[in-house]
């Protein structure tokens, strides 16, 4: 290369080694529970803050922390709030994905990932292996995906909408 071929080079330009989406970590819980603002208010009271997705299997809360501790603290938070269902804690580091159980705010056992996911719905094996974000999702299925970033009372106040409108649903 000559020094007029590097004058006109761009080191910055030159295409940089993509990062492995599954390297990345993420936190997520896995619930039952069929209404996204349900969840995302129960994420809230918790102090568990992410983006909720309802999925044909139920929700999936995506947290904005992903330390083992905050992923801890808010299953057993939400697990017992949310005491008549069981969730899946999952957590994946340097491309592993870690299944733990929850139900009624205790920790139970640690599930393979092969079996805890198998009857999962395409999504949630979607986000746990980094073929999308859920940023991708909320672009493209905005009425699915619900912020659980708000404060403690404003979901304590949604918390009892959605319940009064339940009510009146059953008459």
């Amino acid at each position: 290369m000559t020094a007029d071929d590097a004058a006109g080079f761009d080191a910055d330009a030159a295409p940089q080694p993509s990062e492995d989406p599954s390297s990345t970590p993420l936190a997520a819980l896995l619930t039952p529970i069929a209404n996204g603002k349900v969840l995302a208010a129960i994420c809230a009271i918790n102090r568990a803050k992410g983006q909720v997705l309802e999925t044909s299997a139920g929700t999936m809360a995506m947290l904005d922390d992903t330390d083992p501790e905050s992923l801890d603290r808010a299953a057993a938070g939400v697990s017992a709030m949310s005491r008549d269902f069981p969730l899946l804690a999952l957590e994946r580091r340097d491309g592993q994905i870690t299944v733990v159980r929850y139900a009624n705010g205790q920790r139970g056992e640690t599930l393979p990932p092969g079996l805890a996911l198998n009857d999962a719905p395409g999504v949630v094996t979607t986000l746990m292996s980094g073929a999308q974000t859920i940023d991708d999702l909320a672009a493209t299925h905005e009425d699915k995906v619900f912020s659980a970033r708000m404060g403690r009372f404003k979901a304590v106040m949604q918390l009892r909408k959605l319940g009064a409108q339940a009510r009146k649903q059953l008459g």
